[in-house]
């Protein structure tokens, strides 16, 4: 196997020469040489489009695709798969697909670079997207059989604007997957097949939309915008079900390009004046599929409010990842988090200063000029995925009680101290009389000069009294009963 004198830097050197007329007859050293910084500067994402340039180039020529295969690589040129599908197929999808979320990506970020751009940004309205079904297929590609349709749109300012749901016509179940229906329906959505005719409450009544009022009242709800925003777990369900719908009822395909929220999410946290504050789009996805509004009231239809338990109709889904990036997202804009359209109404929240700051342990922060703007922020709850940065105020107000508490508890002690003090003081004084109105009572009890030659010494040596000697009641009573003996 040889080694192809095609690469990426090579098409990138040929691309340049097409661009600038006075390299047109350069030979490929001096491009080499002249192309040289300018490749060095381009980005990961820049590179990758000259790497695709080469891998279609090898893909078109058989010739070309061995010599760049490596040792111990599969033979991909003539080669099938289990399903007698070719190789070279298989990988060219492969790489459409790889390119597919490069352009993704790169449309997300042309969206909210243009948005920040105009000053628009925190006024831009966003379109986010979540499906149930009853059933998926096992065939390629699979055939989604759509139960519920949502789509929310906000904006960072105004918080959740609206949330358009409805519950689709399933058509005709695919042979052999009724059992799986049903299982999904009693493990999942709880969403059933038919229509309930016979309920007479407006409100609780299950309805069914037709397919061509729902994609009417989809390209309505749009408002012209064609880019909306899903988890890219949900992407390939939610384009199918548009694609069932559109398939079966013969409409037109609404031309609909589903972004993955993740990106946005990341997108929007880092581009306030505040910097990087979400580090990956890898983290971003992390803090939506932790779920941290879950169990909240209120935020699903009111069919599945009213008569089920379960939290996945997808409209009470797209309220949740909305709450989430606007919970992550406004306090690094300023914006004032207003209950029901920030956060669900029943999450609590409180004024903080103006920016988050870390304050070393032992240091009082108490400068206050920079509290002036405030704005509102969701109380920290229970949730794992909390932000746990302290705010300068809580802190200073916190260490302030802690000092307040230390000093009364300090001043409590002492004087509990002095009147401990003060009562052992006067228990000693008190015994001390005591024992010396006993010591006149002997004395006055015996002849002068006969207790010391009857009982000896009989001095002992006390902690409560101030004298050094003094006579117990025992030795009394023993001097007692000898002067009586005499």
């Amino acid at each position: 196997m040889g080694k192809s004198r095609f690469n990426s830097y090579f098409f990138f050197m040929q691309e340049q020469k097409r661009l600038k007329p006075a390299w047109k007859d350069k030979s490929n050293q001096e491009l080499m040489v002249l192309c040289g910084p300018l490749w060095d500067a381009l980005d990961p994402q820049g590179r990758f489009r000259f790497e695709e340039m080469k891998k279609d180039f090898v893909g078109k020529d058989p010739e070309a695709r061995e010599k760049e295969r490596k040792k111990g690589d599969v033979r991909i040129t003539g080669g099938y798969d289990t399903h007698g599908r070719p190789l070279v197929d298989i990988e060219r999808r492969d790489r459409e697909m790889k390119r597919e979320a490069v352009n993704k990506i790169e449309a997300v970020a042309n969206m909210v670079e243009t948005a920040a751009r105009a000053g628009a940004l925190e006024v831009t309205k966003f379109y986010v997207m979540e499906t149930n079904v009853f059933v998926k297929t096992e065939d390629d590609p699979p055939v989604f059989v759509p139960a519920e349709v949502s789509i929310a749109k906000f904006s960072l300012q105004e918080g959740v604007i609206r949330v358009y749901q409805a519950f689709t016509v399933p058509g005709r179940i695919p042979l052999g997957y009724k059992r799986l229906c049903m299982e999904n329906i009693n493990d999942g959505h709880k969403i059933p097949l038919e229509d309930n005719l016979d309920e007479e409450d407006d409100i609780t009544r299950f309805r069914q939309t037709p397919d061509v009022k729902i994609f009417e009242d989809i390209r309505r709800f749009l408002s012209g915008s064609e880019i909306v925003f899903c988890m890219p777990e949900k992407t390939a369900q939610c384009e199918g079900v548009l694609r069932t719908i559109a398939q079966r009822s013969n409409l037109a395909q609404l031309n609909i390009s589903i972004l993955p929220l993740p990106e946005l999410l990341f997108r929007l946290a880092n581009k306030s004046q505040e910097g990087i504050t979400l580090p990956s789009t890898n983290m971003a996805e992390i803090e939506l599929e932790r779920e941290r509004f879950l169990y909240q009231a209120g935020l699903s239809c009111s069919w599945h409010e009213a008569m089920t338990d379960t939290n996945t109709c997808s409209s009470a889904t797209v309220w949740r990842w909305c709450f989430t990036v606007l919970d992550l997202c406004c306090q690094h804009y300023k914006i004032t988090l207003v209950s029901g359209r920030h956060i669900p109404r029943t999450v609590e929240t409180e004024p903080v200063g103006q920016g988050w700051g870390v304050v070393d342990q032992g240091r009082s922060v108490r400068n206050t000029a920079n509290r002036q703007g405030r704005n509102m922020v969701r109380r920290l709850g229970g949730f794992p995925s909390e932000d746990v940065r302290f705010r300068e105020e809580q802190v200073v107000e916190e260490e302030d009680n802690k000092v307040k508490k230390q000093d009364e508890a300090r001043g409590t002690a002492e004087e509990e101290n002095n009147a401990v003090q003060e009562h052992i003081e006067k228990v000693k004084m008190g015994v001390g009389r005591d024992m010396k109105g006993m010591q006149g009572v002997a004395r006055e009890m015996q002849p002068a000069g006969t207790i010391s030659d009857c009982l000896g010494n009989l001095s002992m040596t006390s902690d409560w009294s101030s004298d050094s000697e003094f006579v117990t009641l025992d030795s009394i009573s023993q001097a007692s009963a000898v002067s009586q003996a005499r």
